[in-house]
């Protein structure tokens, strides 16, 4: 029997932290749902539809001075509401939430996969190497498609609220999901090379 079907038995305290990484995947997985929900039940109505825009050397006055006197301050981003957003703005605000939802829930399900195969003292398998990539390639398309129908919903709000008057946001992107990705990458990286090894270890006994 090859020794790779083999578990490695884990400390009781080790097995504790990988299935409570799994409880709180699947806590996170609610959220996102919840979240993704959410946005959807405001986006879809097509009427009076926030979309979060980020600025760019924009100033505005708040009433934060002694007795509410007008300050300016420096605005990165702003809640634009669109009254009634063109037919190719409803659908990028329509599809990000989906897209970025859909891809958060099964990057997170595929690492509580991970978790309980580590869980069970199977770490450095095909498995879970296989596990790592698919997350990584999941992260890096609902990066790529979120940050293609993100733009596309703000250049199209702010089109809406300036009548083609205002030039912003040309690409907008979450570059934290892009870290990730590296991370995930790097981590995918060394399991490979950690069960190949293991491989080859065990082809030596």
């Amino acid at each position: 029997m090859s020794l790779t079907t083999l578990p490695t038995a884990l400390r009781r305290s080790d097995q504790v932290g990988m299935f409570l990484t799994i409880g709180l995947a699947m806590l996170g997985i609610v959220a996102t749902g919840w979240a993704a929900v959410a946005r959807l039940l405001e986006v879809l109505p097509g009427a009076d539809v926030p979309v979060l825009v980020p600025f760019m050397d924009e100033t505005a006055p708040l009433p934060i001075g002694p007795d509410g006197a007008p300050v300016q301050v420096e605005v990165t981003q702003a809640v634009v509401t669109v009254p009634h957003p063109a037919a190719a703005t409803q659908f990028a605000l329509v599809a990000q939430p989906i897209v970025a939802g859909l891809a958060t829930v099964v990057v997170i399900a595929l690492l509580a996969a991970f978790a309980w195969n580590v869980g069970r003292g199977r770490a450095f398998s095909r498995a879970n190497v296989r596990v790592i990539w698919w997350a990584t390639f999941t992260l890096l398309v609902g990066w790529i498609l979120g940050g293609l129908f993100t733009t596309m919903g703000v250049n199209g709000a702010l089109s809406a609220v300036s009548e083609y008057g205002y030039d912003g946001v040309l690409f907008s992107t979450d570059w934290v999901a892009f870290w990730g990705i590296m991370a995930l990458g790097v981590v995918g990286a060394a399991f490979q090379v950690g069960e190949r090894l293991q491989r080859d270890t065990e082809g030596l006994v």
